[in-house]
């Protein structure tokens, strides 16, 4: 008699070690050798070979969290701060989520008993077993189920849960970095496209200038009217570029609203006036590979999603044993003209025996999932490792084609003032001037274009190095 009251018992507290052991499953290696260093850092990269290249590598920097206060502009850090208030991307990594904590929830909850309570009251005459007489029946009971897990399918299913929602969070962080470097860039879009127009602008006014003074001259025969007509023709190319780029300008105005949750248009009056750039801070110190990859939001991702895949094979093998369950009745019974008390406690076994390779397939199933998310889990690797490389070649490059394009600015505009003052003394000839103020306008154009590209740049590397996506960092 003694030992069938301490079998439950024994079950039960053992039932109870091993709910309270539930925990998702550690840190996986992705089995990639990581390098110390960026190979686009090292002595031989032409990125720093070219000391014009503002990088710096920190080995032990840390990634940057709030870099888009590094560029020095309010309108920036204003846009950035709506688009996390209002994007509907972001608000939709946030609802998968808070659905990942429900999933949570319920995967919890098989570890634990389910209690219920029923009540009932009646009042009827239930023939010769009521003496054929109407009596009142009332009668409540409180029933508790339990299953043991013994062999740890629910802790499973738990582990698997508690990977898979942060897995979801580490998923939302990566839709914040990648927010945050798109508002960045369609805001350097929309500057560079204002930039280009004030600089046809400017190219044109002197254009039209020129194309009056030789409008003057064949009043006077020292022009022909193929010159006219040859200085007119520029006019006409430099107006046509103005459309395009009033375009562009729209397109980036619309696409920030947008980024921003907004109606396109909704913006408009911050953006109407812009401050002055200001220059990029030459010191960039750059992580090292094993620090970005850490702080990488979509390698995170790829990581609890290989560690969840692993539990779920835990789950489906743990099929194959039986399900040991608890069961335990207590109620009150009240019924004319007597009293009672209905109790009961019980064990459930069951053990599958014969299911046609149900359980084995599902094994298999989960064997090969288990394979495509760490398959998976090293692609993200491979590809923030190249996202980071790329980023920092593409900069360093920039930043040397940049000092080229500022030398080239200075001398072409040099050389538009030499030609208009020798056409005017008539030195040279008009070709010479209308060759130098194409030559100006491409020049100007490129060197604004460049800035941009630089700024692109710097934003990609601070996107591949996953930055911005500690929400804490923002009060900073």
């Amino acid at each position: 008699m003694s030992k069938r009251k301490i079998a439950p018992s024994a079950l039960v507290l053992t039932g109870l070690l091993l709910a309270a052991c539930t925990s998702p499953a550690g840190p996986q290696d992705s089995g990639i050798e990581t390098p110390s260093l960026w190979s686009r850092l090292t002595g031989s990269a032409p990125a720093k070979a070219d000391p014009t290249a503002p990088l710096v590598l920190g080995p032990d920097a840390e990634v940057e969290q709030t870099w888009w206060r590094r560029f020095g502009d309010p309108t920036l850090d204003t846009l950035v701060a709506d688009a996390l208030a209002g994007n509907q991307t972001l608000a939709m990594a946030k609802a998968r989520v808070e659905e990942a904590q429900a999933a949570r929830g319920l995967a919890r909850s098989r570890l634990l008993p389910d209690i219920s309570a029923a009540g009932s009251a009646q009042r009827a005459n239930q023939g010769y077993a009521t003496g054929d007489k109407a009596v009142g029946v009332a009668e409540i009971d409180l029933k508790a189920t339990w299953e043991l897990d013994l062999f740890g399918r629910n802790q499973a299913r738990m582990a698997e849960a508690n990977a898979l929602l942060q897995s979801e969070e580490a998923t939302r962080q990566g839709v914040r970095v990648a927010l945050l470097a798109e508002v960045a860039r369609s805001y350097f879009d929309l500057r560079d496209a204002i930039r280009q127009i004030e600089l046809t602008r400017q190219n044109l006014g002197t254009q039209r200038r020129t194309l009056e003074i030789i409008r003057a001259q064949r009043q006077g025969a020292l022009a022909s009217d193929f010159d006219v007509q040859r200085a007119g023709a520029r006019v006409s190319a430099t107006e046509a570029l103005i459309p395009s780029l009033e375009t562009a300008r729209d397109v980036a105005l619309n696409r920030l609203s947008v980024l921003l949750g907004r109606v396109p248009g909704g913006r408009d009056a911050l953006l109407a006036e812009l401050p002055q750039a200001k220059p990029l801070n030459p010191s960039v110190a750059i992580a090292a590979p094993a620090k970005v990859l850490a702080a990488r939001p979509d390698v995170r991702a790829a990581e609890r999603r290989f560690a969840a895949s692993l539990s779920a094979k835990d789950a489906a093998t743990a099929e194959l044993f039986p399900n040991i369950s608890l069961a335990a009745l207590f109620g009150t019974q009240t019924a004319t003209p007597m009293n009672a008390t209905p109790w009961g406690i019980g064990l459930t076994l069951v053990q599958p025996i014969l299911n046609f390779g149900r359980i084995e397939s599902q094994i298999d199933a989960a064997d090969a999932r288990q394979r495509q998310a760490f398959l998976a889990y090293q692609r993200s690797v491979l590809e923030a490792l190249e996202d980071m490389e790329n980023a920092l070649s593409r900069y360093g490059h920039e930043a040397g084609r940049n000092v080229a394009l500022a030398t080239g600015v200075a001398q072409n505009r040099r050389a538009s003032e030499l030609a208009h003052t020798q056409f005017t003394n008539g030195y040279t000839g008009l070709l010479d001037v209308l060759v130098a103020e194409r030559d100006l306008l491409d020049a100007e154009a490129a060197q604004a274009a460049s800035d941009t590209s630089l700024r692109r740049n710097l934003i990609a590397i601070y996107a591949a190095a996953g930055g911005g996506w500690d929400d804490s960092a923002d009060g900073r």
